[in-house]
């Protein structure tokens, strides 16, 4: 998306994704650098809480402006298939703990679903999200369904995105460190300019290498 060809924003808040992609990726990799190489490091897993909804906000800003829904969809389904090996070896997960990948591909998928009024469609990936094991699951789906409905109305939808993304502090466990995500509001609603110009496939490619790079880590120091 070319931010400077924008006359009509389709969207009140955010529009410069690539610098959000970028803060999206680099808080992402502090989380999965703590999440395995240094667990008693609490403070890298609160920093990685800012990355989903970044990449949340994203999917819906891509949907409003891609040329082509169908290779958007489906070049998210090709980098949910690539990624996943790295995503299972990087993390000793099961092969059926999915990437964040498949996530964000059932949000696309979902938002084209309600924008085409075929309900019966997004309910049926909205139940599959939410039994399946994906990653943030029905939690992740309706933020970005909210990050699209409220794209107009900036301040509500920064006080929504706000209380729904503080919901966690008020559970047990690790589980309250996901509340964190709210610190992301602030860079999803306050307009920056920064006119970062990267492909976009550096941010899909990413993804994937930065995880086999943490696997190929791990063998070599152990």
């Amino acid at each position: 998306m070319n931010n400077e060809t924008l006359s009509e924003p389709k969207i009140s808040s955010n529009l410069d994704t690539n610098f959000l992609k970028i803060i999206a990726i680099i808080t992402m990799l502090i989380d999965h650098i703590g999440y395995v190489f240094f667990p008693d490091r609490i403070e890298l897993r609160i920093i990685g809480r800012i990355s989903f909804p970044l990449f949340a906000y994203c999917i819906a800003v891509g949907f409003l402006y891609t040329s082509n829904i169908k290779k958007y969809i489906l070049r998210l389904a090709a980098f949910s298939i690539l990624s996943q090996p790295f995503y299972v070896l990087a993390f000793d997960l099961p092969w059926y703990e999915l990437n964040i990948f498949p996530t964000l591909l059932m949000g696309l998928l979902i938002l084209y679903f309600l924008k085409e009024k075929k309900w019966i469609a997004a309910i049926l990936l909205m139940m599959i999200t939410s039994i399946g094991n994906f990653s943030y699951g029905l939690s992740g789906i309706l933020l970005i369904i909210m990050f699209y409905y409220f794209r107009n109305h900036r301040e509500l939808s920064a006080m929504i995105a706000g209380m729904f993304l503080s919901i966690p502090f008020f559970s047990d466990g690790m589980y309250r460190i996901q509340g964190f995500a709210v610190f992301s509001i602030p860079l999803i609603y306050l307009r920056t300019n920064f006119r970062i110009r990267i492909n976009k496939y550096i941010f899909y490619i990413f993804y994937p290498l930065h995880l086999l790079i943490i696997f190929l880590i791990k063998i070599i120091i152990h």
